[in-house]
């Protein structure tokens, strides 16, 4: 799948788009997703939220999206756990 960045904004955060129409982006209308990080005592917290319409044809899916918001969750704390240790070896 392809994506663009469609807007960075330092308080509002990123927002990326999906761009491609073929293999698994042929489910979405639209797909956007949007990033925020704010500083914290010990770093920072990142903010991610996901905005998807289905095509109609796709509708039939919703509820296996909707049970994938745990897999999200577990990609963006590997994401977390990569980044501090990365931080933890400079």
């Amino acid at each position: 799948m392809s994506y663009r960045i469609t807007d960075i904004d330092p308080v509002r955060g990123c927002t990326i788009q999906l761009t491609s129409n073929t293999g698994n982006a042929r489910f979405f209308r639209t797909a956007k997703w949007r990033f925020r990080v704010e500083p914290e005592a010990m770093g920072s917290r990142v903010f991610c939220t996901a905005d998807f319409r289905l095509r109609f044809p796709y509708h039939i899916l919703a509820p296996i999206f909707f049970f994938m918001k745990s897999a999200i969750r577990r990609d963006l704390e590997s994401l977390r756990h990569r980044l501090e240790s990365s931080t933890a070896t400079m």
